[in-house]
């Protein structure tokens, strides 16, 4: 069986930070710690509070990691991410709410990074594995996140008063990485259904309403742990 190595390339959900009121802290058990523990083998955390997919290609993290691939091993990379590049600078938003903002990464620009990057990584014989997006709540997010750092009326000005956008506009990039993973084809671990599934899903996640909290983190743990047995993913011989 080959060495499997694997890197996750994410957001502040997969580098397993929580939020209790404004204080960022890291969960002990994160998704990316409870599959190690299932996978008995160390993941590469690449994972970043507030990466989008334009930084990841900023930094040329992707570059670095081909330059230091290792051939012998089963090598993986997965991407956690899009959360942040769907959102807005919600101060500039404020700004003038009548004009037509652009989010952090566009649409179009999401679709061609991602695919800049796969077959980057393709080329040199990674397998690459997309995660999809946890849904956020419209009404925790607007509430405690956009308006403790802009102006709520001005926010609501530019969704036509109608919060419930904010959701409709995450789910499209739910929807661009399912759609990319099929394109290119990726395995695509699903995430979401779980939470859409639960009438109480706010009590998996943290006060934001983006942000799932230790019991989000284990749900995510299990759906992801689920699939990868299902394509076939076996744990690594532990080494006595």
């Amino acid at each position: 069986m080959q060495e499997l190595n694997i890197t996750l390339i994410g957001d502040s959900i997969a580098k397993g930070i929580i939020i209790n009121d404004t204080k960022l802290t890291k969960v002990q058990n994160s998704a990316c710690s409870l599959i190690e523990q299932f996978l008995n083998c160390k993941i590469k955390n690449l994972s970043v509070f507030g990466q989008t997919l334009k930084r990841v290609a900023e930094k040329k993290i992707i570059e670095t990691y081909i330059t230091n691939l290792d051939s012998t091993m089963r090598n993986i990379v997965v991407f956690s991410i899009g959360g942040n590049d769907s959102d807005y600078d919600w101060q500039e938003v404020a700004k003038d709410p009548t004009l037509n903002h652009d989010p952090k990464t566009k649409s179009d620009e999401f679709i061609t990074l991602l695919k800049q990057m796969i077959n980057k990584l393709k080329k040199k014989g990674v397998d690459v594995w997309i995660t999809g997006l946890p849904p956020v709540n419209s009404e925790k997010y607007f509430k405690n996140v956009i308006s403790k750092v802009a102006d709520g009326n001005a926010i609501l000005k530019f969704y036509g008063g109608d919060i419930t956008n904010i959701q409709r506009h995450q789910e499209l990039y739910n929807f661009l990485l399912y759609k990319t993973a099929i394109s290119t084809d990726c395995k695509f671990l699903d995430v979401r259904s779980h939470f859409l599934k639960k009438r109480d899903f706010l009590n998996s996640y943290c006060k934001d309403g983006a942000h799932p909290n230790e019991q989000g983190h284990k749900e995510i743990a299990t759906e992801i742990i689920n699939q990868l047995i299902y394509y076939g993913v076996k744990p690594q011989p532990k080494i006595n």
